[in-house]
């Protein structure tokens, strides 16, 4: 039989050069519970090796008081805990989380089975100040030596605080978004440029402003395709640009394009425009190309002006070697046109500029003509305007820069598009150039305008979710003294009321807890929009939050005589949520099936689940709402309908809540509607995983 001795340090369970390992060989362990460690079980050895050479985090709680012994791996879970931690119990190092973590132990020794947690949320002191939120994933299983017992319990853990705070981060980072993304649709709609945004491969209408619909003559364009409202344009290719441009993510610009649109929808009649435009290709978060931002202004008028100019240039050519009568008729009509005009000749030197133009500059026109231009030209625009000239010189490109001149009413420089056409003989030799300047000083303040108005925006709806929070405070008080001294009277503490003052006692009271409740939707809907609503997400039972929803509602049910339908609700399902948030969202939606709902009527309650998800319904058949109005009806103080009874009404503020908790929830709530059968208003929430606590991702 082969005999194999063993060196005294391979055989020790705190071998190698680690940290812990080291703190280990100080250890006197003979002086703890576990005793000394040659006496400790095999299991146990091999178990306390294996764990300190591991590199991932690792740790053993051992013996009947659950000693711990961890690796260098483990230290970052522990934080300043460590090395205090070493050789000391269960109960003590983690004090502040034994009563969640006991009971796992207990449940292993009682023979339960391995414990595993994904996620699991903890609060602990691990570093110095007050505890903090941290989450963990972790496995705990049983150390059994040769006999099965239990010598110890080996936690294999990973800290996933950082993965879960980032992604609390992204969904509170996506909800501003949609937030900023609403303001700015608000000022895009009274900009005075058109604008609209297309979704999807068939350019479907998600939004166009005032300025957009009144060029195409059509009101009606949302959820609608480009194809579909604009047949006219088909034709002309600009479907198949829009099909270009989502295909390929390249943007295109257009200059003074023309395009023949309908006088209206069916139109008999078509008008010619021109346009200066932008199809820039609109991406998600993932970077795919989901539709098409469309923006530019009408400049029909400047185009028509420079069209008329340049029939008026070749005529004024064609007639100049035959007399001079026709000279001075150009001159004349040049004069008249409402844009400045000028003539260069081939090596770009000014030869002339209409009298317009030089009284614009408050010049005489021989002191612009040759390279004198340049002089009422903005010193910073001189260096890329000149670069452009030089360009289209040299090649025989048409001419277009904008560039800022002097104005002798104005007493400033102000914005201008200067654009220019070759002539050329029949051998194609450039004769001279035709240009105009055409003043876009408004369209240069609208779009410093927009970009200030962007930034109003943000600001004031910080300020009035400020404003609406400490208004809502400030009425609290004197709502709560109306309450309090009308008790008192009700109580007699100012002597005998008759029945007749108890009654409006009680109308006094039931218009303060209407109040109050107003208020609280604004202090709500205030607090949501600063994002200073805190949430308890935990796994809650389905079945108990109807229950006591349909406890509360009850008396209001049969009062308006309601019949209430209950599909069936299974006892064990459960959903992560707040529970007092949870409960406010169906409360409304209730309180909304209580106004719309004629007496007589029902109200039904239906729970859906699925592997991920809860639905809860509730269906009534109230009077409905127009297809028009589902949206909007989530809109912070919008109300969409009246209800059935005139004096029931409130601020418009509760679905707006509800979806907005729903959404920071990781939920949804939504509609639908059918006007004079009904409405059925939908709350979609995650559903908890009822092992781990935590939802079902």
């Amino acid at each position: 039989m082969t005999e194999f001795a063993i060196h005294t340090d391979t055989a020790s369970p705190f071998a190698g050069a680690g940290d812990v390992a080291q703190r280990c060989r100080s250890v006197d362990w003979a002086a703890t519970s576990l005793g000394p460690v040659e006496l400790w079980p095999a299991a146990l050895r091999t178990a306390v090796r294996m764990a300190l050479e591991s590199p991932f985090p690792i740790n053993l709680w051992c013996g009947p008081e659950l000693l711990l012994i961890y690796n260098d791996a483990y230290r970052a879970v522990l934080g300043s805990k460590h090395p205090a931690s070493l050789a000391s119990p269960c109960r003590k190092v983690w004090s502040e989380i034994w009563p969640q973590v006991g009971p796992m132990f207990e449940s292993i020794r009682a023979g339960g089975p391995p414990v595993y947690a994904e996620n699991a949320h903890f609060v602990v002191e691990r570093e110095s100040g007050p505890s903090r939120d941290a989450w963990f994933t972790f496995g705990l299983s049983a150390v059994r030596d040769e006999s099965g017992e239990i010598v110890a319990y080996l936690n294999v853990a990973t800290d996933t605080t950082d993965r879960i705070v980032a992604e609390r981060s992204e969904r509170e980072a996506r909800a501003a978004a949609e937030r900023a993304e609403y303001q700015l649709r608000e000022v895009f709609a009274q900009a005075p440029a058109f604008m609209a945004v297309l979704r999807g491969p068939s350019h479907v209408f998600e939004f166009a402003n005032e300025a957009y619909t009144g060029l195409v003559s059509r009101g009606d364009l949302i959820g609608k395709s480009v194809a579909e409202v604009l047949p006219e344009v088909t034709e002309q290719g600009f479907v198949a640009l829009l099909d270009h441009v989502l295909s390929t993510g390249e943007a295109h610009v257009g200059r003074a394009t023309p395009v023949t649109l309908a006088n209206g929808p069916g139109g008999s009649s078509s008008q010619v425009v021109y346009l200066d435009f932008v199809y820039q290709p609109l991406t998600d978060a993932r970077g795919e190309r989901v539709g098409i931002v469309v923006h530019g202004s009408d400049v029909t008028a400047a185009v028509r002006a420079k069209h008329e100019v340049e029939r008026l240039w070749a005529e004024s050519e064609q007639a100049r070697a035959n007399t001079q009568a026709s000279e001075a008729r150009y001159r004349f009509l040049a004069n008249a046109i409402p844009v400045q005009v000028w003539t260069a000749a081939a090596d770009g030197a000014l030869d002339y500029v209409s009298d317009r133009a030089a009284a614009y500059f408050g010049k005489t026109a021989e002191e612009v003509v040759g390279e004198q231009w340049q002089g009422v030209l903005h010193p910073d625009d001189v260096a890329h305007t000149m670069e452009r000239w030089s360009h289209c010189l040299a090649t025989g490109e048409s001419y277009e820069v904008e560039f800022r001149l002097w104005s002798a009413t104005h007493g400033g420089f102000r914005w201008h598009l200067a654009r220019a056409t070759a002539q050329r003989e029949v051998d194609g030799t450039i004769i001279r150039w035709f240009g105009t300047n055409t003043e876009i000083e408004d369209r240069k303040q609208a779009e410093s305008e927009l970009r200030r108005l962007t930034a109003d925006a943000t600001e004031a709806n910080r300020a009035k979710s400020d404003f609406l929070a400490a208004m809502s405070h400030e009425l609290r008080t004197p709502l709560n003294a109306i309450g309090g001294y009308a008790q008192l009277i009700e109580m007699g503490v100012r002597g005998p009321i008759t029945e007749e003052q108890r009654i409006d006692l009680l109308r006094i009271q039931r218009s303060k807890d209407h109040l109050d409740a107003l208020v609280s939707d604004v202090l709500n809907f205030a607090k949501l929009g600063s994002g200073r609503l805190e949430f308890r997400v935990r796994p809650i039972g389905v079945r108990r939050v109807l229950d006591d929803v349909v406890e509360m509602l009850a008396p209001q049910l049969d009062k308006k005589r309601l019949r209430l339908i209950l599909g069936a609700t299974p006892n064990d399902v459960t959903m992560a949520v707040d529970q007092d948030k949870a409960r406010q969202i169906l409360l409304n939606l209730f309180a909304n099936a209580l106004k719309f709902t004629p007496p007589d009527g029902s109200i039904a309650l239906d729970v859906e689940t699925q592997p991920t998800t809860v639905a809860i319904a509730v269906r009534d058949t109230g009077i409905g709402i127009p297809a028009g109005q589902l949206e909007r009806i989530f809109e912070p103080f919008v109300q969409a309908r009246r209800s059935v009874d005139p004096s029931d009404h409130g601020f418009g503020l509760g679905l707006a809540i509800s979806r907005q908790l729903a959404r920071a929830m990781g939920g949804d709530l939504t509609v639908r509607s059918t006007v004079g059968e009904g409405s059925t208003f939908t709350l979609v929430v995650p559903r908890a995983n009822v092992e781990s606590g935590r939802a079902v991702s």
